[in-house]
């Protein structure tokens, strides 16, 4: 299916807003938890189950056997989407037993005493996680972000309720365990339930052809799934195993914020920029454009979000967690400014994949990794503070890194895409003087701080837009106001 320029740009941007209203709305719910444990659990109860959720997370990573993905970009047929299921239902049933028959295991080697039992109730996630995918491709692949928009809001909203009863009701860690599968399985009902009159439920009638498709692309996008996560939650890993529970609960709660409201959003983005960067895959100066705008749009709010984040760190915490927290003060520091890192390589990925090199991601993963863990063992000598340096140091060295691949696989010189970042740059530069309010806080309190700070940082990225970059900031504008109104309204009128 092929879409005119200022149609695929219409379909984007909705697209976006419908995946942003679902991820709001989700991650209020996520805060709120969040927060609510944090008051509940102590710092080891909250580690325990951090980890063992990092456990499970590789596992899910894998558990569809990247055939999501592959749906999206092959061909639309029948026979593809059967094939697709069959592996990933096959696929889950194996890593969810795997879970329950060595859950043992992996608690005598991570050397933590209770995890065991919450990997084994995390086992119901992973199972599914790989049910799920199928119809969530589909729904993707189809641009349906409308339709998908319920899915991540329910599932938010049932991992909630069922995390803060069973918390409220004195079971500590298992809360969040079973919360969290809880709200895997609604997530897998609700988008089966979306698709239910075009669901490829006939698993006997596939191909091994199809399943060679579905396995050839999809092999290669999950080993590099399993790469970017192991780079994700390695950190997670080295601070269980060489620091303990305790000081993972307090590296897990300040890793919390910037991975809700920065790395999640280009998640999210993730999902609507592959299926777009799909269909003009074979129009390279559009795909070099949109790719371009997708850098700046992303590095604005990234590095913005970033640096606001660190400099109200030491207000936000006690505000919101307690003063139980306030170790968590210094690498939330230093981790607000990695996502800020991260958020100048973000999209590079899904270029790849879009551009049937799937392996690149890999190559990129390993070299990263192989830099990272060694990295990450020699900073635990300074406890979390000295890890969380060290993810911010790696994260700007490979944001360059990533985004010169892909200037050179697009075709494209880096210079354009250290222009396309230059608003974000200059954005959170200026946030960062923000940070000299902090000096106030003992005179004006925590609480009337954090909103001057946040109204000053609101007020000087206006500000650079407004004077410095007035063509981007119109652009922002102008999105704004044409999407004033709800989603559905614009899409009912556009079409």
């Amino acid at each position: 299916m092929t879409y005119a320029p200022g149609e695929l740009e219409r379909k984007g941007v909705r697209g976006a807003l419908w995946q942003g209203m679902a991820f709001a709305s989700g991650r209020v719910i996520v805060l709120v938890t969040t927060v609510v444990l944090a008051r509940l659990l102590s710092p080891a109860e909250y580690g325990l189950v951090a980890l063992a959720l990092v456990l499970m997370a590789y596992a899910e990573t894998i558990a569809d056997a990247g055939v999501g993905q592959a749906l999206v970009y092959l061909p639309r047929t029948p026979v593809i989407a059967r094939s697709a299921l069959l592996l990933s239902v096959a696929l889950g049933v194996g890593l969810a037993l795997a879970a329950v028959l060595a859950a043992d295991t992996v608690e005598d080697v991570v050397g933590l005493d209770g995890v065991a039992p919450l990997v084994q109730v995390l086992g119901v996630s992973v199972l599914a996680t790989a049910c799920g995918a199928v119809p969530e491709a589909i729904m993707r692949r189809d641009l349906k972000f409308r339709q998908l928009t319920a899915a991540p809001v329910l599932r938010a909203a049932t991992m909630g309720t069922v995390t803060l009863y069973l918390a409220f009701t004195g079971h500590g860690a298992w809360s969040l365990a079973v919360g969290t599968a809880a709200g895997s399985v609604a997530y897998a009902a609700t988008c089966w339930f979306l698709i239910r009159h075009e669901a490829p439920w006939q698993l006997w009638r596939v191909s091994r052809s199809a399943i060679g498709e579905n396995v050839r692309f999809g092999a290669p996008v999950a080993g590099s799934t399993l790469l970017a996560r192991a780079i994700f939650d390695v950190d997670y890993l080295v601070i269980g195993v060489i620091l303990g529970a305790q000081a993972l609960g307090l590296y897990t709660l300040a890793f919390r914020l910037p991975e809700a409201l920065i790395l999640n959003v280009f998640f999210v983005l993730s999902t609507v920029l592959f299926p777009l960067y799909t269909q003009v895959r074979g129009d390279r100066q559009r795909l070099r454009d949109g790719y371009l705008k997708s850098v700046t749009v992303q590095a604005l709010y990234g590095i913005t979000a970033g640096v606001g984040l660190a400099v109200v760190a030491p207000v936000l915490v006690p505000v919101l967690f307690g003063r139980q927290w306030e170790q968590s003060v210094t690498p939330l520091v230093f981790l607000a400014l990695y996502a800020a890192a991260r958020s100048l390589g973000a999209g590079a990925n899904d270029v790849y994949k879009a551009m049937g090199r799937p392996g690149l991601s890999i190559w990129i993963s390993v070299v990263r990794l192989v830099v990272l863990l060694p990295a990450l063992i020699f900073a635990s000598r300074w406890g979390i503070v000295g890890v969380a340096c060290a993810q911010m140091v790696v994260a700007v060295v490979f944001a360059f890194g990533m985004q010169a691949v892909a200037a050179k696989v697009m075709g494209t010189r880096m210079r354009r895409m250290l222009r396309a970042a230059a608003p974000g740059l200059v954005c959170g530069a200026a946030v960062g003087l923000v940070g000299l309010l902090n000096l106030a806080r003992h005179a004006l309190g925590p609480v009337p701080t954090l909103a001057v700070m946040v109204v000053a940082g609101v007020a000087l990225v206006y500000a650079v837009l407004r004077f410095g970059y007035r063509e981007l900031h119109d652009e922002i504008l102008g999105l704004f106001r044409r999407n004033h109104e709800s989603p559905g309204a614009a899409e009912s009128r556009t079409s």
